[in-house]
């Protein structure tokens, strides 16, 4: 068995890759965590994994602290992935393709498996990002916006009057608009992330010259979900699958 980890910016997820299979799966969060809290879930579920794949984008202090925790409690050196120019069926779109986030990079190889042909993968998570594939295979590029917190925490910054109105009441809202400050500031970023991976998927189809099957992961989809007026697949483990298909190829 293989112990596959996503580490995301809130939280780590993981599954054991067996016989082409991702089963017993977890997460705990690791922002505004120490390591030694967030590590105890993961010893809690492990067992003896053969080989450890890590995807991660969370930094330095976490990969230091998953690759000691690998060595220590299970003798391995974690293998850290990076996008590399194809795998998986995909190409990459980046001039230096190791710079596109690895967990955008596992997202579409993981869509790519499910439903080869023009695609688009949103993952509503800390950023709201946006990857479109056509239907060779080939990255047509991807975007990338605050998400739904850090848009709340910009105008609460960098604004005099927003913080006091959304402290005043609940948030209230009719429809798109809001009925006070926090509804108005509520539907206004929920609404702007939906519009732009609306946007994308609008640009993917006239690229394409069909509509892209969209799939919506991370942890604010239930949030754009109902907002995204577009069929959509939640598909909130992309990365530990594309993570699948290259740990199975090798």
């Amino acid at each position: 068995m293989k112990l596959l980890l996503d580490a995301g910016n809130t939280r780590l997820k993981w599954a054991w890759l067996a016989a082409g299979r991702l089963d017993g799966r977890g997460a705990v969060q690791h922002r505004d965590a120490t390591p030694a809290q967030w590590i105890a879930p993961l010893d809690a579920a492990a067992g003896q994994p053969e080989a450890i794949w890590v995807a991660n984008v969370a930094g330095p202090v976490v990969a230091h602290a998953l690759g000691e925790w690998a060595l220590e409690r299970h003798g391995l050196r974690p293998h850290f992935v990076q996008a590399s120019r194809a795998a998986g069926g995909i190409s990459n779109a980046y001039e230096h393709p190791e710079t596109l986030g690895v967990d955008r990079w596992l997202a579409l190889i993981g869509a790519w498996r499910r439903a080869p042909g023009p695609l688009v993968c949103i993952a509503a998570g800390t950023a709201l990002t946006v990857d479109a594939i056509d239907g060779r295979g080939c990255h047509l590029g991807g975007l990338i916006v605050p998400g739904y917190e850090l848009m709340l925490e910009s105008l609460l910054k960098r604004t005099s009057e927003i913080a006091p109105g959304i402290a005043a009441a609940a948030p209230q809202s009719a429809g798109l608009f809001g009925r006070n400050t926090a509804g108005a500031v509520e539907q206004g970023a929920s609404n702007a992330l939906a519009a732009v991976a609306e946007r994308a998927v609008a640009a993917a189809t006239r690229h394409c010259g069909r509509a892209p099957q969209v799939f919506l992961g991370g942890g604010d989809a239930a949030r754009l979900a109902p907002l995204i007026e577009l069929p959509l697949t939640q598909a909130p483990d992309l990365v530990l699958e594309g993570l699948a298909v290259l740990a199975g190829e090798c």
